[in-house]
């Protein structure tokens, strides 16, 4: 598979085929679709009838000085206010509704898939890269089905309407206020096309800050023992001071453009106003209908201005589309199983034939690595940082797959295997330790509901758990703290040996399970597992090579290969690697 790449970053181009996805999350909306649709077309007649009757009631309703007459007319232009208020107000309802529901969906089917991946996917992908699509990203899509079709819908219309309507009463003004109208178009589009590059960089050095703080926030203590405290506020200082000054930059060139963009529709009512007297003079045309004229041009602005800062959102927005569309893109590893692939079982032996395998091309992690691993036999890999040991267990979990070479479980090649039938006979206990934030019992079982109570507190207590976890007022209902902050270290790791243990897996592995605590945890760990050990197959990857003394066999890893393999005594005896390794870690304690 290849590696995931977010595509569309930063350029935003609107392109068809993305079009046309994003299209697809409409279905089952129509009736909303045609609700805001009608809205919109109601709401836009009633708005451009609004200068009509304002028209009536400056150059017929007052001079009539009939009570009647302006109650009637100020009563109809009441109700068309109402009207298209509170159809905008039920439109937003609507299409807020859809757009807010449609953005759950995705999300919910971003969530889903993400944890359809492979594992390697999340080996070339930051957790942060994930969340910001799921989050923010599909946040940036909800203008999309909310309100921007609809905006561009109302501002065509009403610029259509008003000009038509303008035309139609005087043709001499109407080509007066297009004149200066290309001017003012084009001024929205170099002030939104010249800004935008700047809003990128001010949101750059926003996040720069944000990243500063959640990097220094978790190192205080450390800021502190190395008295830094002083050079962490400096730099914050510094940083700010960055923000600011082109924060004010943007801040004053937004207010001068906007200063001038602003002043373009009065100088074009100005020119109204001075080309109308003469005209009014000569009863060529009404106070009215000139002032109609004003509330058009004010009608014609604002759907331009808004469609000019819907511009960049619709380009951002179909940016994180994009985004969104090259991770659903990402090969699931969910895919269903075929109906002639027999169920899996494990009897006899495992075995690494001939296995290669590389994460990057040309950067070899295992060469024609060889081995067998009886079923019930304790093997531990031992061998130098990097030599390929977590490697080893990757693949056995089918996280990945060998590049040549097979693996092979009773004569059954791996790929040939459900992954599901595969990991639910595996257990893992890793270095990293992860507690879910939830009550002790919950992490026991890993959420899981049907993992039985007592499944739980056995393997609790057959580690001595149970003593640590009964001095909570709660015991195994006590929530525990992020991270497992209300353990310790030594107890968050048989926490999750315990875990592992409560599935009661046929293959156990523990990949420095046991590096990080105290002898007499280590101690405990090693006692309590004699027997849980017993006719399981336990694959074990160790540094401290005192905790695998008693594994019935022991395989030293070098450079990807096999060079030594043997039980304690006899790889000592031998003078090699292992011997090498052993002595110089006594020597270290």
């Amino acid at each position: 598979m290849r590696r995931y790449r977010s595509q569309g970053e930063g350029n935003g181009k609107i392109r068809l085929t993305t079009l046309k996805r994003i299209l697809v999350f409409f279905h089952g909306y129509n009736r909303q679709i045609i609700i805001a649709l009608i809205t919109v077309l109601f709401s836009t007649a009633f708005s451009c009838g609004l200068p009509l009757i304002l028209r009536e009631i400056i150059d017929t309703a007052i001079p009539s000085k009939e009570i009647g007459i302006i109650l009637i007319t100020a009563l109809a232009y009441l109700f068309l206010l109402l009207s298209q208020e509170g159809l905008n107000y039920y439109q937003s309802i609507i299409v807020g509704y859809m757009g807010i529901e449609i953005t759950n969906t995705i999300k919910t089917k971003i969530f889903k898939h993400v944890l359809s991946l492979p594992v390697k996917f999340f080996n070339q992908n930051s957790s942060g890269t994930l969340i910001s699509r799921i989050e923010s990203d599909t946040q940036q899509l909800y203008m999309l089905f909310s309100s921007v079709g609809l905006q561009l819908l109302w501002a065509l219309l009403s610029v259509i309407v008003s000009f038509s309507i303008m035309f139609f009463n005087s043709a001499k003004l109407t080509l007066l206020v297009l004149a200066i109208t290309p001017v003012y178009v084009l001024g929205v589009y170099i002030f939104f096309s010249k800004m935008r590059p700047m809003f990128r960089k001010d949101r750059d050095l926003y996040a720069k800050i944000g990243g500063f703080l959640s990097e220094h926030i978790p190192a205080i203590n450390l800021l502190k023992n190395f008295h830094q405290v002083g050079w962490s506020r400096e730099k914050l200082a510094d940083l700010n001071k960055d923000k600011f000054q082109y924060g004010f930059k943007i801040h004053s060139l937004e207010s001068t453009i906007w200063f001038f963009l602003m002043l373009m529709p009065q100088l074009a009512i100005a020119a109204i106003l001075y080309k109308s007297v003469a005209w009014i003079r000569a009863d060529l045309i009404t106070i009215g209908t000139v002032w109609m004229f004003i509330q058009y041009i004010i009608n014609i602005i604002r759907p331009v201005i808004a469609v000019s800062e819907q511009i960049g959102e619709v380009q951002r927005a179909f940016g994180a589309a994009d985004r969104i569309f090259a991770l659903l893109d990402q090969s699931s590893e969910m895919a269903p199983v075929p109906k002639s692939l027999p169920k899996f079982m494990f009897e006899r032996h495992i075995e690494f034939k001939n296995v290669h395998f590389h994460y990057e091309k040309d950067k070899p992690v295992l060469n024609d690595l060889s081995f067998t691993i009886k079923k019930g036999e304790t093997v531990a890999l031992v061998g130098p940082t990097g030599s390929g040991k977590t490697s080893i267990i990757s693949l056995l979990a089918k996280f990945y797959d060998p590049i040549q070479g097979s693996i092979l479980i009773d004569g059954q090649d791996l790929r040939d295997i459900d992954k599901n039938q595969l990991r639910s006979k595996i257990s893992m206990v890793l270095q990293d330790i992860f507690l879910f934030p939830a009550n002790v019992l919950d992490n026991l079982r890993a959420l899981r509901q049907d993992i039985p109570d007592q499944k739980a507190y056995q393997a609790a207590s057959d580690l001595g758990v149970d003593r640590y976890i009964n001095r909570f007022k709660q015991q195994y209902m006590t929530d525990l703290h992020e991270e497992g902050g209300n353990l310790s270290f030594g107890e968050r790791q048989l926490l999750s040996f315990s875990r592992a243990l409560t599935f009661d897996p046929e293959i156990l592995i523990m990949d420095e399970a046991t590096s990080s605590v105290d002898p007499f945890t280590e101690i405990q760990i090693q006692k309590s597992m004699s027997h849980l050990m017993k006719g399981r197959t336990t694959i074990i990857i160790a540094h401290r090579l005192s905790t695998i003394e008693e594994a019935d066999k022991i395989l030293v890893i070098e450079d990807g290969c096999v060079v030594e393999q043997g039980e304690h005594i006899e790889l000592l005896n031998n003078h090699g690697s292992y011997a090498q390794l052993y002595y110089n870690q006594q020597e270290a304690i």
